[in-house]
């Protein structure tokens, strides 16, 4: 299980760093609703996790909380790793912290630290949710099969 965890958790690590070093490149990572696309790599990540663990193990099918917790597992690498990724970019780039301050509402508040903890508040809201979810989906996929 946390081989499975560790291996999906780095990819989907991986998949946040570079959509956002990709979107920055092409100066659209202050557009703050492109985080609609990393919940597309987040469930995704998450989906072929919880699959894989579920072909590794088939007898945890139709027992919800072993999906979501390997489903959190990663979501807790992939999402920490991409939030401390997050305090280094905005430590060391000002310039576009002030970006980011001038666009968003709450703007005056926002540190590399306050505003990396709420990327990681809504990765673990994301994570739990679409955990459970997805693990429904599969099992029923696995069932009828």
């Amino acid at each position: 299980m946390k081989k499975i965890a560790l291996q999906y958790g780095l990819w989907m690590l991986a998949g946040f760093t570079v959509f956002f070093l990709i979107m920055h490149l092409l100066g659209l990572s202050h557009n703050y609703n492109l985080r609609i696309l990393n919940g597309i790599i987040h469930l995704g990540v998450i989906y072929f996790a919880i699959k894989a663990f579920r072909s590794k193990y088939p007898d945890t099918v139709n027992n919800f909380l072993s999906g979501t917790a390997i489903g959190m597992f990663v979501s807790a690498v992939g999402v920490t790793g991409f939030t401390v990724f997050m305090i280094l970019f905005l430590s060391f780039n000002p310039g576009f912290l002030q970006e980011l301050r001038e666009t968003i509402p709450m703007g005056d508040y926002l540190t590399p630290i306050t505003s990396s903890l709420f990327i990681f508040m809504e990765g673990i809201v994301i994570s739990l949710i679409g955990s459970y979810i997805l693990t429904r989906v599969i099992d029923m996929n696995l069932a009828r099969t």
